[in-house]
């Protein structure tokens, strides 16, 4: 059916409303006369305003409760008057559940695990979290979609960025982004040991740039601190979150965590090294590209919390500890030697 008016939700953070890119750029390309909009998180209104293949971008607020619920109202009389022919949720809340039938849209996709849906679909195993979201696309064809996930910004950010990596470029050095934070405490490696590894640079012809968000200037500001080795530059809480992928873009490799700048990177096309303590490939969040490098130590205790958590909850946290600094050291080398 030629849908004209098609409703996405996407109401999680950075990481997921990245790989969500795929499926809207499918979405896209199956009904490319509709009108597409996505209700989102107010924190990634950003990620997708700038996305060709949305038309429009209504945001969401969370939190507090009372704040939830009369946004919720307010959302639901808006959706209501557009009168949406189809919508999909990608996250099974409740909440988006209620949102699709309360507004009287007619058909709603989703995941069978969610609620008050016409067609719940199966997504049939493990899979990369991008390919989870494209199966979505079962409840309207059988085609098989491209899964590389896309960013989009300004003109106005992407001459910032030039502006910011071009003396760089000059020198000719080795552009090396690191991303030391995340949201839960044992999915970061060890401070001490990006400091050690900063340190080990010193003597080689690598600008290292710092990343991470408002959150994480503290960390990152520390790590400047004590690192001896001062051939980097400290943007953390510097720029917008696109700002930042278009810099990102701009690099030769970026060390992360699993966290949302992994993301970011698969999105611009930087390869990556990707840092895995407690959580795992299975849940799919895994690097997405081909050249990029997952590291991480098989220990029985892994996975121990799908998103990590604040403290190792067996003591040791090995699974960080045990990959020094020197183990990832050497894969920058080969990064370096492949000319990467």
């Amino acid at each position: 059916m030629p849908y004209t008016k098609i409703l996405l939700i996407q109401t999680a953070f950075i990481g997921d409303a990245i790989l969500t890119s795929p499926l809207i750029r499918a979405v896209r390309r199956h009904f490319p006369q509709a009108e597409i909009d996505v209700i989102s998180n107010v924190g990634t209104v950003a990620l997708f305003a700038q996305n060709p293949n949305i038309n429009r971008v209504f945001p969401f607020i969370k939190k507090p409760f009372f704040a939830k619920i009369y946004h919720f109202l307010r959302l639901l009389l808006l959706l209501r008057r557009e009168k949406y022919e189809c919508a999909i949720s990608v996250q099974s809340y409740m909440t988006s559940a209620n949102l699709m039938f309360l507004a009287g849209i007619p058909r709603r996709i989703g995941f069978k695990r969610q609620k008050l849906l016409t067609d719940p679909i199966v997504h049939g195993g493990l899979m990369h979290r991008t390919e989870y979201y494209l199966s979505l696309m079962k409840a309207f064809t059988q085609e098989k979609f491209d899964r590389q996930t896309e960013l989009f910004w300004p003109d106005a950010e992407e001459k910032q960025a030039q502006k910011f990596i071009a003396p760089m470029r000059e020198k000719g050095e080795f552009l090396l982004g690191m991303a030391p934070g995340s949201v839960w405490f044992t999915k970061r490696w060890l401070q001490e040991y990006f400091i050690e590894l900063i340190d080990c640079l010193h003597a080689e012809n690598v600008r290292i740039v710092l990343f991470g968000g408002p959150g994480e200037t503290t960390l990152c500001a520390e790590i400047q601190k004590q690192a001896t080795n001062k051939n980097l530059i400290n943007i953390a809480g510097k720029y917008s979150i696109t700002g930042s992928a278009a810099i990102i873009a701009k690099l030769d490799l970026m060390l992360v965590n699993d966290s949302a700048p992994l993301h970011i990177a698969n999105a611009v096309k930087t390869d990556a090294v990707a840092i895995f303590g407690p959580t795992v490939r299975r849940y799919g969040f895994y690097p997405l590209r081909q050249h990029d490098t997952l590291l991480e130590r098989d220990l029985s205790c892994r996975p121990c919390r799908h998103n990590g958590g604040p403290a190792c909850p067996e003591g040791h946290f090995k699974c960080m500890r045990d990959l020094k600094p020197r183990i990832v050291l050497q894969v920058i080398h080969q990064y370096r030697a492949k000319g990467k």
